[in-house]
């Protein structure tokens, strides 16, 4: 069919006399962002970007990845909780970014309200691994040697308000024992420290010491975590040595501006449900250390309150704070 210059003119006419379609209209097509408050390249952002683009090939929305990194997550929390764009905003949370700090900082730019959670996407746990050379093979020897050695166990740890820093003193609780933290910024520069002797042990992720696990100058002792890891059939877990109070876990999850409509905040849900199914993402799963979870925006809210009730019961027994 020929359109003609009269049929073109005629539909511009058209065009011109409709109304203005509003902003909201167009979010309903519009690209969703994840804010990831995490530099480029980390196990965070690797998985972001992956959904991102599961979501983006199995959907009818375009997903984008934008790093705001610095602050512990502040940064990036702060600009999806005040942003403009509540309906075409996500923010990939974790246990630091959301529950420690809320927990921990008495000044935060932003507070629990002022999110909505869409999807608990999955979650590691910790370990508790000594240099090889320490001779320790078991925690019970580990324990022992803490409260008789006569001086605390120094252990590396994220810095004030990481996970690690929490789970050293929920050790410290549990077995009566003296730790002493030492804050690093990467895992390879404690590794480093822990093999030549200056740092005790770590409580670092499985994936962190993976590698001197395999080579054999590292001994993991405990996994926080409720069942072994099939990566680490050897490896014993808190619950199973008497102390199930010690299962943590560093988690990722997405939450939602509160201005985000349920509607919306559901489709999400069900979408990345089903992009968590897909081989690819199970396989960078496994390989990151962590483990699926998915289901129902619940599901996020109930970690959250567990979180509150062990942290927080931790955080004030001990008086940790952060400035």
């Amino acid at each position: 069919m020929v359109t003609t210059r009269r049929a073109l003119m005629g539909a511009f006419g058209t065009a011109l006399a409709a109304p203005l379609l509003s902003r909201a209209a167009f979010a309903a097509t519009d690209p969703i962002t994840f804010v990831v408050p995490y530099s480029a390249g980390g196990s965070v952002d690797g998985l972001t970007r992956a959904l991102a683009d599961g979501l983006s090939r199995t959907t009818d929305r375009t997903y984008l990845v934008e790093n705001k990194p610095g602050a512990n997550g502040i940064i990036g929390a702060q600009y999806v909780a005040s942003t403009r764009s509540p309906q075409t905003t996500l923010f990939v949370g974790g246990t630091g970014p959301v529950s420690l700090n809320l927990l921990l900082r008495k000044q935060l730019p932003y507070k629990a309200s002022d999110f909505k959670s869409v999807s608990y996407v999955a979650n590691g746990p910790l370990t508790v691994t000594v240099p090889v050379s320490s001779g320790l093979t078991t925690l019970a020897e580990f324990v022992e040697r803490a409260k008789t050695q006569g001086k605390p166990m120094r252990f590396g740890t994220f810095g004030p308000g990481s996970l690690s820093q929490i789970f050293g003193a929920m050790l410290s609780q549990e077995f009566g024992i003296d730790v002493t933290e030492v804050a690093y910024k990467s895992t390879a520069e404690e590794v480093r420290d822990i093999l030549g002797g200056q740092v005790d042990f770590t409580v670092s992720s499985p994936l962190g010491v993976l590698g001197q696990i395999n080579a054999g100058t590292m001994k993991m002792l405990a996994l926080a975590r409720d069942e072994r890891m099939a990566q680490l059939p050897d490896v014993p877990t808190f619950a199973e040595l008497g102390h199930p109070g010690m299962t943590t876990s560093f988690w990722t999850g997405i939450f939602a501006p509160a201005a985000m409509e349920d509607a919306l905040v559901t489709k999400i849900n069900a979408d990345i449900d089903s992009v968590l199914q897909l081989p690819e993402i199970s396989a960078l799963l496994e390989k990151i250390g962590q483990f699926k979870v998915g289901g129902a925006p619940d599901a996020m809210v109930r970690q959250l309150d567990e979180d509150r009730e062990k942290y927080g019961a931790i955080i004030k027994t001990r008086n940790i704070t952060v400035e």
